[in-house]
């Protein structure tokens, strides 16, 4: 069983506030928790029940843990609900310091910036997909969704481990991004329709905005290209996520 102040840290986890104090994010199940040790990143704290050893893999994982030497704590399912943010955990949760990624970490030839993009699934799945289709990093924008946010470690599946994901200021983004020369493409809906045989660039930032309302004045000012999709019928716009990856598909090029 956790003790008392360990039960404390693992329900505080779940606040933006205290995962910026502590600098510690939750890791949920056992897919996200095996890409954690597969990337040597410290690990401070297991917890896991005995349901999740008879799951594939479930008595390798934990032999894995143990070799690594890591805290470990056998829960009951109902301790581990207690802690987890799913209503039906997965059998495993663990805790992890924050990755202390930085400029010096990103390929500033293709770049994904995400202007106040507020839902988790979505900025997750982003995240992911960007690894997938060869983006140099993610960053942040003042309101976007925290990437430590449980439900967007579990959309990104695992990619916030490997590939540079941070939060910055525009203005500090668009300092960095002249200072490579990498052009500025916007994504809205009355954009420059980018088609599947268009040429890709050599160096682009895709920025994406807020489901509703777009990406702010400022980052729209700033934009070299304004972009879009082309849809058919009367649909009239796609979600961040979708959009996103069929954007980065057309620019980057997997």
């Amino acid at each position: 069983m956790p003790s008392l102040n360990q039960s404390k840290h693992l329900r505080a986890l779940h606040r933006r506030k205290e995962r910026r104090a502590s600098g510690e994010f939750l890791v949920e199940g056992p897919r996200v928790l095996s890409d954690l040790l597969r990337t040597g990143r410290p690990v401070t704290l297991v917890l896991y029940t005995e349901a999740s050893l008879e799951e594939p893999d479930g008595r390798d994982l934990l032999a894995r843990i143990a070799e690594a030497e890591i805290p470990l704590e056998l829960v009951s399912e109902v301790e581990l609900r207690k802690h987890a943010d799913t209503v039906t955990p997965q059998g495993w949760l663990a805790t992890a310091p924050i990755p202390a990624w930085t400029w010096s970490d990103v390929d500033g030839a293709r770049l994904l910036v995400l202007d106040a993009v507020r839902d988790p699934g979505n900025v997750g799945t982003l995240i992911r997909a960007a690894e997938a289709l060869g983006a140099g990093g993610v960053v942040m924008l003042p309101g976007t969704a925290d990437p430590w946010n449980p439900k967007v470690v579990r959309a990104a599946s695992g990619s916030s481990l490997r590939l540079p994901v941070f939060e910055a200021g525009w203005d500090d983004v668009l300092a960095r991004l002249r200072e490579w020369g990498t052009p500025v493409w916007v994504a809205e809906a009355d954009g420059d329709i980018v088609g599947r045989g268009d040429p890709r660039p050599r160096h682009v930032a895709v920025v994406l905005g807020n489901e509703g309302e777009g990406v702010s004045v400022r980052v729209r000012a700033a934009a070299d290209r304004i972009i879009a999709i082309p849809m058919r019928g009367e649909v009239e716009s796609l979600n961040a996520a979708i959009a996103g990856a069929i954007l980065m598909d057309r620019l980057f090029g997997g």
